[in-house]
């Protein structure tokens, strides 16, 4: 986008920010380079090669999806929709625990409306189009260098031939040279181009154009009252309105409705109160006299309530979709319990573990020292730190300090609309600022009108209102402080959802795809969000990638369906191979039973005492500002950590419990965020490092951070 465009876009954003959006183009999506188009939509048949696959193979010929949110339901529909039987693992005991279900904000779409006036005053062309919301995914992401591609592209797919970046064992993306941040082009070009088609596909109705009526998915989302049309809003460092929304609550808008759809869907079975203990892997394939790259062909799975172990069996693989690792840390947005806790990134990390004995740095995840802290999480005294929607900012809310003074422009020329990792660090920096034990930054919205505000944000309002002590955000200044929020690294995948390796090190000699293994959403590391993620891009995210993974799993995608359809012949093979050697015959059953046996309340409180710990020091050492002398810390005291997480699985296993599961992934996906924090001393994005002879210099003035030369770019540079 041109600085003439955005400084146009910028001036008439308040005037227009709820503008109302209906594309005026056909809705129907060609996907040229897929084949196999089996589909199957909520209450119809099941495609005829797929399902006789199915009966003839037995259960196991289906694709495991771990994780119920978003991604993983995209991931189950689409692969369903090619006759692929799916199995949904979901730690809770509803479909809908998962953390998609609290997202507030929205999801990106598109404005189709809002345009910008030629110099003849007569010609008129798009603000918002995939190239400026490329753009602006750069800007938040810490990526300095402009954007690759010069031309604009149209809505469709994102096609091979597109792909700017072709190198394959690498980390997919271009590295800046200031930050350090790796950056992937290509996958915000796959996001922008495929999001509005995705979004009609599977959560509009047809009087936007869409199809979810067929898939038994439309999702209510706002609409103005004049023209009755979708409703947009704008959230910080977005340059046009382009944010969908249900209230503050999308996130458990689209959870419900995509969820039901894909329950109602024959070939999609859901399994609740399942944890993935650890990922199966034919050891044939992974010796080291194999030249083939590691295959994946099920997950050990513990029941939460017998605390059985069992082995399920997938020939088409399994999709890492379980969320990301904020959880680890003592202050969260995300809700307590079994999600957030990094599992998707440590079930990686631990078959990485058990194919070369440990890698560092590790070559299946990549970028997890950028984890997110959202500027505004509700501090009050004991409570949990309840998000406050990025949204309040972006329909105006202030950040001041006890005295009143606005300070957000102190550190950022967009204020509170600047990215989210510039505005967390200077929330973080008032708060420091408190004398007496009081509290120094706040969240003003006192200014609009009570009556809209309450009905713009029900569920901050609920949640405010519903305390011993009540709050209300129309009368008062809310006080806040940034917490964990989001992971922007994770599993490394390419475009099409496929975990990868980085230069070899799984069994390969230059890298490639883990075969069978599969990760999207907050899970995977497509490169998308580089170092800081730009505002409402979670769910679009979730939503495209996660189809991306069921279809390739599917064998759908032209470009790869040979290389996916070996994969599964082995996995069958090997399946069976194991099932005999058990006894069961691979007609009779989907799993072998491995353990189930009566809980072991010591080693309970050991895994909660221990992940209570290892919360405490990763919020004390590997948070919003970092040192490598607390990062060398935190890495020693978390070895330790996972040693003894390790220990307890090897001496208890099922008997301990989920808690023993959880302590286990927590531990490997802490440890990796603190080795990669310490191995990284350029600060960037969600990544703040301040180098011991700094320190001084730092708390003199914390303010003090150098700003890109290009002021377009609406960056903070680090040091270092």
């Amino acid at each position: 986008m041109s600085s003439t465009t955005m400084t146009t876009t910028f001036a008439f954003r308040r005037s227009i920010h709820r503008i109302a959006t209906r594309p005026t183009f056909s809705a129907g999506i060609r996907w040229s380079s897929y084949v196999g188009d089996v589909r199957c939509p909520a209450g119809g048949g099941v495609g005829t090669r797929n399902a006789g696959e199915r009966d003839r193979h037995g259960p196991h010929e289906r694709l495991l999806v771990l994780g119920s949110g978003v991604a993983g339901c995209a991931a189950a529909l689409t692969a369903a929709r090619h006759g692929i039987p799916v199995t949904v693992l979901h730690a809770g005991s509803r479909r809908d625990d998962c953390n998609s279900y609290w997202a507030q904000g929205g999801i990106i779409y598109r404005n189709y409306r809002l345009r910008h006036e030629g110099i003849d005053g007569q010609t008129t062309t798009l603000v918002d189009t995939p190239r400026s919301l490329v753009d602006d995914i750069r800007v938040a992401s810490g990526y300095l260098p402009p954007l690759a591609r010069a031309e604009d592209l149209e809505e469709g797919r994102y096609t091979p031939d597109d792909v700017l970046l072709r190198e394959r064992n690498a980390k997919p993306g271009f590295r800046c040279p200031t930050t350090g941040i790796t950056w992937n082009e290509d996958a915000a070009w796959k996001l922008a181009v495929e999001g509005p088609s995705r979004i009609r596909q599977l959560l509009l109705g047809r009087r936007d154009g869409g199809e979810g009526e067929e898939r038994g998915c439309v999702v209510p989302f706002d609409r103005t009252a004049e023209e009755d049309a979708l409703s947009l809003c704008l959230e910080a460092s977005h340059a046009a309105p382009r944010i969908i929304h249900r209230a503050d609550c999308t996130g458990k808008a689209i959870t419900t409705h995509i969820t039901r759809a894909a329950a109602a869907h024959p070939l999609i079975e859901f399994v609740g109160d399942s944890v993935v203990a650890d990922l199966l892997y034919d050891e044939s394939s992974s010796s080291s006299s194999s030249s083939s790259s590691p295959l994946v062909i099920g997950a050990r799975v513990l029941d939460k309530t017998t605390r059985r172990l069992s082995d399920r069996y997938a020939v088409h693989g399994l999709v890492l979709a379980s969320g990301g690792l904020a959880g680890i840390y003592r202050h969260s947005t995300n809700p307590a319990g079994f999600n957030a806790l990094g599992s998707s990134v440590g079930l990686a990390l631990r078959l990485e573990r058990s194919l070369v004995g440990g890698a560092s740095p590790s070559r299946i995840a990549s970028d997890l020292e950028y984890v997110q802290f959202h500027p505004t999480a509700l501090c009050l005294p004991d409570e949990p730190r309840f998000l406050l929607t990025e949204a309040l900012r972006g329909e105006g809310a202030i950040l001041r300090d006890a005295d009143g003074r606005a300070f957000a422009r102190d550190y950022h020329p967009r204020g509170e609309l600047a990215p989210r990792d510039v505005v967390a660090r200077a929330v973080f920096c008032e708060g420091q600022k408190a004398e007496g034990g009081g509290h120094n930054a706040f969240l003003d919205v006192t200014h609009r009108d009570p009556a809209w505000l309450k009905g713009r944000f029900p569920s901050v309002h609920e949640h405010l209102t519903s305390r011993a002590a009540p709050l209300d955000f129309s009368k008062e200044w809310i006080p806040v402080v940034p917490a964990a929020h989001y992971t922007c690294g994770g599993v490394t995948t390419d475009l099409d959802g496929r975990a990868t390796t980085v230069g070899g090190g799984t069994g390969t000699n230059d890298g490639g795809w883990v075969r069978n293994l599969y990760a999207a959403g907050e899970a995977a590391r497509t490169g998308l969000h580089g170092g800081n993620r730009l505002a409402s891009t979670s769910l679009l995210e979730g939503l495209v990638f996660g189809s991306s993974a069921g279809e390739t799993a599917a064998g759908a995608v032209e470009d790869n369906a040979d290389e996916v359809a070996e994969a599964a012949a082995e996995a069958r093979s090997a399946i069976e191979r194991r099932l005999s050697r058990s006894g069961c015959g691979s007609s009779e059953t989907d799993s072998s039973v491995v353990g189930g046996v009566d809980g072991d309340e010591e080693a309970v409180r050991e895994a909660t005492v221990l992940l209570s710990h290892l919360k405490s020091i990763m919020w004390d050492n590997v948070g919003v500002v970092r040192t490598p002398s607390k990062l060398s810390a935190a890495v020693s005291d978390l070895a330790a950590i996972r040693e003894e997480a390790d220990r307890l699985w090897e001496d208890r296993r099922g008997s301990a419990g989920v808690e023993a599961v959880a302590l286990r992934d927590a531990a490997y996906a802490g440890l990796a965020v603190a080795e990669a924090a310490l191995a990284n001393r350029v600060s960037g994005g969600a990544h703040y490092i301040v180098l011991e002879e700094e320190e001084g210099e730092e708390k003199n003035d914390s303010r003090k951070e150098m700003e890109s030369d290009d002021e377009d770019e609406g960056l903070v540079v680090a040091r270092g």
